[in-house]
């Protein structure tokens, strides 16, 4: 048979082999189904070698490739700074491109851990710790301003006092104050923060996002969020800042079921011990938080659990009286004229002090800056106790006896 026109009826001629065969119509059929799936087959081993080999040479680049470098960093940190980062390496690595590509199915959740482990890499794993020379002449200037906070000074000047002359790292103790609104507890904390020349946060515990605050939200995703904690310590030049946490006792009913407990965050990060190795939901690496200084305020103990409070030391602050309220008050004056920078240009009647003595220390600087503005503003002079006693509210106004 020359061609296909010669065949019989009901059959094919096909090729295998190297050689032609006369088969029936179904037999053929069947031959060339098997020629495909074996062709396929072929074809699938072939990309599957494509994909190894591939593999292979692309393992083999990284191997060849050295893995970037850091600079060394002595043992142990220079004086007066801390490290928070002891496994600085380690810290680097987990967010490299490298680290985070099986971490998050989010690019921008990638990226913004790369862009954090290059800002650590370039800060180093050590930070500075606060703790200025003339502490002793500022922590009495403090106790003079604020003479209420007599037993919290105390503690703070012993605290510096231990590590100046052992020569380790200032460690104050977590410290809650406990009081009624307006006496100034705020305020002391940012007092210490300046005393420390160290930075300054604070955690409202009356938010629901207090649960989350000190210690990041959820990780590997775009809109999650690195702590304070993680934020201050590691991203941050120094390793003893100050952290207010504002009302604590207002936790209780800031967070519904959906929230993290924002109390339950405290715990390890108060405790010496655990919050050396503390870690940020966010982050998810490793660092050391053991220097931070808490001052907590809150106006009672109600909703505060004793495993919690006996983290604390707990002082109760009553507003100054007596003679100390009289020279908060002519403190209190000076500075908020200095602090606008109104010294040459607006004086107070000594007997000012009298009457703005017996508020709250809240309510005395804001009576204080409405007079100097009032002053200014009426191109006075002078503010004598009458003024005084006309810009406050009725329900401001001290009851003399």
């Amino acid at each position: 048979m020359r061609d296909r026109d010669d065949l019989p009826v009901g059959y094919e001629l096909v090729y295998a082999n190297g050689s032609h065969f006369v088969l029936p119509q179904r037999a053929a059929k069947q031959w060339r189904k098997h020629v495909e799936r074996r062709t396929q087959r072929e074809v699938e081993a072939l990309r599957e070698q494509q994909k190894a080999s591939a593999k292979e040479l692309e393992e083999g680049k990284k191997a060849a490739e050295p893995e970037p470098s850091l600079p060394a960093f002595p043992d142990e940190p220079p004086p007066r700074w801390h490290r928070v980062l002891p496994d600085f390496a380690a810290a680097i690595r987990s967010l490299s491109e490298d680290g985070v590509k099986a971490r998050s199915p989010d690019r921008e959740a990638r990226e913004r851990l790369v862009t954090i482990g290059q800002r650590l890499a370039a800060l180093g794993p050590d930070r500075e710790i606060g703790r200025p020379d003339g502490w002793k002449s500022a922590l009495a200037d403090l106790e003079a301003r604020m003479p209420n906070f007599r037993a919290p000074v105390a503690l703070v000047r012993n605290a510096l006092r231990l590590a100046e002359v052992t020569n380790t790292p200032t460690r104050i103790p977590p410290l809650l104050l406990l009081g009624p609104p307006g006496v100034g507890k705020t305020l002391f904390s940012q007092r210490l923060a300046e005393l420390m020349a160290v930075p300054h946060a604070t955690i409202a515990f009356d938010q629901p996002s207090a649960g989350s605050a000190l210690r990041g939200a959820d990780k590997f995703w775009s809109n999650s969020e690195s702590g304070l904690l993680f934020q201050l310590v590691c991203l941050g030049a120094m390793a003893n800042p100050v952290i207010l946490l504002d009302e604590l006792d207002k936790s209780a009913g800031s967070s519904t079921k959906h929230d993290l407990d924002p109390l339950a965050q405290l715990h390890g990060a108060l405790e010496r011990q655990t919050a050396r190795h503390i870690k940020d939901i966010s982050v998810d690496i490793e660092f050391d938080a053991s220097l931070v200084t808490y001052v907590a305020t809150a106006n009672s103990l109600h909703g505060i659990g004793m495993p919690l409070l006996s983290r604390f030391e707990i002082f109760s602050i009553a507003p100054p009286s007596g003679d100390d309220a009289i020279e908060v008050a002519r403190r209190l004056i000076d500075q908020v004229l200095h602090q606008l920078k109104l010294e040459d240009r607006i004086s107070f009647d000594p007997k000012c002090a009298y009457v703005l003595a017996r508020m709250s220390p809240r309510l005395m600087l804001r009576t204080v800056e409405r007079l100097a503005a009032a002053a200014l503003q009426d191109k006075q002079r002078r503010v004598d106790v009458e003024q005084v006693w006309n810009e406050l509210e009725p329900a401001d106004r001290p009851r003399l006896h």
